[in-house]
């Protein structure tokens, strides 16, 4: 245990430094790019209408998704209504930073906790997409031209919805963000593998 904590509470390797600035680097155009898309099929749109969610707003065929919500009783998506897009920007700046300063002191717990915060942040927004792609799709109005049954779309996969195909997948921006979380374990995997071939005294030098 005692070894464990000198471990956690020591300096990173100038390699798992290398890797975090490498992650760093792949967070960055997540501010732009989209993360998430939302795909309707149906033999009336051949060609699919899709709905494309960056950090910050929707993009896409949402006008034509829109109509089609509309006649369902679903309500209009409006990207000002998401507080998240509000706050998505100032989360991956925030792990940007995390992931500078961990590169520059070199320091575990500096690392461990920017990495915590990522994952955590993850598993939270996955979880709140998945409500409100129950909302919306459970929310439906009695007035409306064509009575469906309440439905909840899966936020990773295919679904099933009348005669529509959805299928819901990461975009490049969440995929980026994804490699750059696997560099955390990837770092720790590797100091921690050196680490345990230093005697117990010895601290392992950077490399």
């Amino acid at each position: 245990m005692d070894r464990v904590t000198s471990f956690l509470q020591g300096e990173m390797s100038r390699t798992s430094r290398i890797m975090v600035v490498v992650a760093a680097l792949a967070i960055l155009p997540a501010l732009f790019l989209p993360v998430w898309q939302i795909t309707l099929q149906a033999p009336q749109y051949p060609d699919g209408l899709d709905m494309i969610i960056y950090p910050s707003t929707v993009g896409g065929d949402l006008h034509e998704v829109n109509i089609l919500n509309h006649y369902i009783g679903m309500q209009h998506i409006e990207p000002d209504e998401f507080p998240e897009f509000k706050l998505l920007p100032f989360f991956i700046l925030r792990f940007l930073a995390f992931a500078v300063l961990a590169a520059l002191v070199g320091r575990m717990p500096i690392a461990a906790i920017g990495y915590i915060d990522f994952v955590m942040f993850g598993i939270v927004m996955l979880f709140d997409f998945q409500g409100w792609l129950a909302a919306y799709g459970t929310n439906l109005s009695p007035d409306a031209p064509i009575t469906m049954a309440p439905f909840v779309p899966k936020f990773l996969g295919t679904t099933q919805v009348a005669n529509f195909t959805v299928i819901s997948r990461p975009a490049i921006g969440a995929i980026l963000m994804g490699l750059a979380g696997l560099m955390g374990p990837i770092a720790l995997a590797y100091d921690w593998i050196r680490f345990r071939k230093q005697p117990a005294t010895e601290t392992a030098p950077a490399a």
